[in-house]
C-alpha cells in the first residue's frame, strides 16, 4: 500500500536534470542579459560622447560665422537657420548685447524612427554647449548655445538594440540546446541509475553492464548492482526453499500428485471460486490389486506404474487448467475438474481403465487381480466439501458392486425451486439495464495497530420489489449468459461516479472476476472509465484477481496490471495457494498483496511459512490472510508474523 502512497508524492517531485537545467540556464541567460546590457550602456556613452565632441567642434565655426554678422539680425538668422537645417543640432540660441538680435531655433518634434517606449526608456540628455560671439575688435557682440541633435543616437542605439536582442535569442537557443545535450550526456549514467532504482522498486533485477565513469555514479552503480544481485539471489533461494516444503508438505512422493491434505486445503476454493460457473465433475479412482503389484514387479517397479498412472490422469485431464489431481492414500486417487461436464467425466473414466490396460499388459499383469473403479460425481458450484466427497465416495461404492465396467455416475437433479435460465436473463439484464446494483464494502485490517488497509467492494442486486440477490447466487448464470462484463462495467461506475463516504481518504479493493479478465473487450471499457473519472476520485484503488488464474494468463493480467499502474491503482492476488511450480510470475506481475485463506496459512509448516514469507518479502509484498474468524486465529496468526487478516472477526476490531 506505501507504494501507492510513494507513485502520488513522486509527482510533487523535481528531477535532477530540470534542476541543474533550470539552474545552468538561468547563469547562463543572466550572463548573457549582462554583457548585452554592458555593450549597450558602452555604445550609448561613446555616441553621446561622441555627439557631444562633434557640438563642441562645431560650436567655435558656428560663432566664428556670427562674429562675422556684427549683430545683423537678418544675417544671424540666415547663419543659424543653414546650420539648423544641417540636422547637427536639436537646438541652437544667440543671445546677442542688442537684444533685437536674438533668435532660437529649436526642434519640438518628437522622433519619428524610434519606438516612444525605447526613448522613454533610454532618456538622453546633453548638456548646453555655450560659447561667446567676439568682433574683430574683440568686441563681445553676443553669447551662443547649442545642443546636438540626439535622434540620431537614438535611432543607432534602437538599431543596435534591436541586433543585439537577435544576438541574444540566438546565443540563448544555442547555449541551450548545448546544455541539454550536454547535460543528458553527463546525467545519461544517472538515468541508467533511475531506471535501475524504478525496476527495482517493481520488482525487476536489472544488473546495469556499463559501469559510469563519474566515481560518484560508478559508486552507485556498482552498490545497486550488488544490492540487486543479493535480492534476487534471497528471491531464488525462497523460491526453491518454498517448491521444496510444498512438495514435502502437499505432494505424494512417488507419484509427483497433491496430496490428501493439500486436496482438503483446496477443495473449498475450487469448488466456489466464481468462474465455476456450471460447478464441475469429480472422479475419485480406488486401486484393487495393490498387494499383487508390489508382489509380481517389486517395490521399485511398483511406484513406476504407479509415476504412469499418475501421468496418464494429468494427460487426459490437461484441457482443465485449474484441475487438481490427488494420492489421497496408498490405493485411492482423486480429480477434480471444474468445468467438466458429466459426460466427459466418463469419457475420461473409460480412457484411465483403458490407458491402465495397456499399463498392466506391459508389465504382464493379471487384470482380474488388479483393476480401478470409478466414482463419477457431477457436483454444482454452490456444493459443499463434505457433500462432493461424500457423493463421491457413493459413487465410487457403487462402481465397486459392477462386474465389468466399473464406473458410477452421480449426478444432482436440478433443484425445482431454482431460478431457470431465462429468469436469471430477465433479472441480471434489468439490473445492468436500471443499475438495481448496491455496492457493500468489508473491511481488511491491521491487527497489531487496528488500522484499516483497504474496503473490499462487493456488489448485491437489489431490485425495486424488496428482493435481493448475493453476489454468489447471481455470479454462475451471469457467467453462462454474458453478462460479467456489462456487469462490472456498470458497478464500477457507481462506484466512480457517486460519493461513498465510508470510502474518503481510504483504498478500495476490486475483485475482478476471471471472466471479466478473458472478455477482450472489458480492457478497452476499463480504460474509459478510468480515463473520464480516475482524476475525480477522493479514494484510491486496488484490484484482486485469483492466483491459479494469474499463473495460468499472466500474459493477459499484464496487461491490466499496466493499465492499473498508468492510473496510480494498485493490483493484488487472492485466492493463494501457492500451487505453482516457480513464484517468477509474482516477479513479473509484481501484486502488491497476496490473499490467502487463514486454514493455509496456518496449515504452512514452519520452514514452509518462512520461505514463502522470505519471496514475498523479496518482492515488496504483503501477506493478507482471508476467512479469519476467531481471536485464537488472529493469534496464531501474529505468531507467524501474518498482522493483515480479513473476514467476519474484523467486525469485532475497533479502529
Amino acid at each position: 500500500m506505501e507504494k501507492i502512497r510513494e507513485k502520488y508524492e513522486k509527482e510533487k517531485t523535481m528531477t535532477l536534470f530540470k534542476q541543474m537545467a533550470i539552474l545552468l540556464s538561468s547563469i547562463i541567460i543572466i550572463m548573457l542579459a549582462w554583457v548585452m546590457v554592458i555593450n549597450y550602456q558602452s555604445a550609448k556613452k561613446d555616441m553621446i560622447e561622441s555627439l557631444y565632441q562633434n557640438s563642441v567642434n562645431n560650436i567655435s565655426s558656428l560663432a566664428d560665422k556670427l562674429a562675422q554678422s556684427a549683430g545683423d539680425r537678418e544675417v544671424v538668422i540666415s547663419i543659424i537657420d543653414s546650420e539648423f537645417d544641417s540636422g547637427y543640432y536639436r537646438k541652437i540660441s544667440f543671445k546677442s548685447n542688442n537684444s533685437l538680435s536674438d533668435y532660437e531655433q529649436v526642434d519640438k518634434e518628437a522622433i519619428e524612427s524610434v519606438p516612444p517606449l525605447f526613448v522613454k526608456f533610454t532618456n538622453i540628455e546633453l548638456e548646453s554647449i555655450n560659447e561667446d560671439v567676439m568682433s574683430n575688435d574683440f568686441i563681445m557682440i553676443g553669447s551662443l548655445s547649442v545642443e546636438g541633435d540626439v535622434e540620431v543616437v537614438y535611432s543607432s542605439l534602437y538599431k543596435m538594440f534591436i541586433k543585439l536582442l537577435y544576438l541574444f535569442v540566438i546565443f540563448v537557443i544555442s547555449s541551450l540546446i548545448i546544455l541539454s545535450v550536454l547535460l543528458h550526456f553527463v546525467l545519461k549514467p544517472l538515468k541508467k541509475v533511475q531506471n535501475q532504482a524504478e525496476a527495482i522498486l517493481k520488482n525487476e533485477f536489472i544488473i546495469q553492464e556499463n559501469i559510469p565513469y563519474t566515481t560518484e555514479f560508478r559508486d552507485v552503480v556498482k552498490g545497486m548492482n550488488a544490492m540487486v544481485q543479493k535480492v534476487e539471489e534471497i528471491f531464488k533461494k525462497a523460491n526453491e526453499a518454498a517448491q521444496r516444503n510444498r512438495e514435502l508438505l502437499y505432494n505424494d512422493p512417488i507419484t509427483k500428485l497433491f496430496n490428501r491434505r493439500y486436496l482438503m486445503l483446496k477443495l473449498p476454493n475450487v469448488i466456489q471460486e466464481e468462474n465455476r460457473a456450471n460447478g464441475g465433475s469429480s472422479i475419485f479412482i480406488r486401486l484393487h490389486g495393490a498387494e499383487f503389484i508390489n508382489r509380481d514387479l517389486g517395490r521399485q517397479k511398483a511406484d513406476t506404474l504407479f509415476l504412469k498412472l499418475a501421468e496418464t490422469f494429468n494427460r487426459l485431464s490437461r484441457e482443465y487448467e485449474n484441475r487438481v489431481l490427488a494420492r489421497i492414500n496408498g490405493t485411492e486417487f482423486m480429480l477434480i475438474l471444474p468445468t467438466c461436464e458429466a459426460a466427459e467425466a466418463e469419457k475420461i473414466a473409460d480412457a484411465i481403465n483403458s490407458n491402465f490396460s495397456k499399463l498392466l499388459s506391459l508389465n504382464m499383469l493379471n487384470e482380474t487381480e488388479i483393476y480401478l473403479s470409478q466414482g463419477v460425481y457431477r457436483y454444482k458450484q454452490n456444493s459443499s466439501v463434505s457433500e462432493l466427497l461424500t457423493k463421491s465416495d457413493s459413487a465410487l461404492c457403487e462402481a465397486s458392486t459392477k462386474d465389468e465396467r466399473k464406473i458410477s455416475l452421480y449426478e444432482e437433479r436440478a433443484d425445482e425451486n431454482a431460478l431457470g435460465k431465462e429468469q436469471w436473463r430477465e433479472i441480471i439484464q434489468n439490473a445492468i439495464d436500471n443499475r438495481h446494483f448496491t455496492l457493500k464494502f468489508y473491511s481488511t485490517v491491521n491487527t497489531q495497530n487496528r488500522k484499516l488497509l483497504h474496503k473490499v467492494m462487493t456488489f448485491i442486486i437489489d431490485l425495486p420489489q424488496k428482493k435481493q440477490y448475493y453476489y454468489g447466487d447471481f455470479i454462475a448464470p451471469a457467467i453462462n449468459l454474458g453478462f460479467v462484463t456489462s456487469m462490472y462495467i456498470v458497478t464500477l461506475k457507481e462506484l466512480l461516479t457517486n460519493p461513498h463516504k465510508e470510502l474518503t481518504g481510504s483504498i478500495c479493493s476490486i475483485r475482478l472476476s476471471n471472466e471479466f479478465i478473458k472478455d477482450k473487450s472489458s480492457l478497452k471499457e476499463l480504460s474509459k472509465l478510468f480515463k473520464k473519472y480516475a482524476k475525480t476520485l477522493n479514494f484510491k484503488l486496488m484490484f484482486e484477481l485469483s492466483d491459479s488464474f494469474a499463473i495460468n494468463h499472466t500474459k493477459e493480467i499484464k496487461e491490466f496490471v499496466e493499465l492499473f499502474d498508468k492510473y496510480g491503482f494498485g493490483f493484488g492476488i487472492n485466492s493463494f495457494t501457492a500451487e505453482s511450480n516457480d513464484f517468477n510470475y509474482l516477479k513479473e506481475l509484481n501484486p502488491k498483496f497476496l490473499k490467502a485463506d487463514c486454514a493455509f496459512l496456518l496449515d504452512q509448516s514452519k520452514d514452509s511459512m518462512s520461505a514463502i514469507q522470505t519471496v514475498t518479502d523479496s518482492l515488496g509484498i504483503e501477506i493478507i490472510a482471508t476467512f479469519v474468524k476467531s481471536n485464537e486465529e488472529v493469534k496464531r496468526l501474529q505468531e507467524v508474523y501474518i498482522k493483515q487478516v480479513q473476514g467476519p472477526i474484523t467486525e469485532t476490531i475497533d479502529l
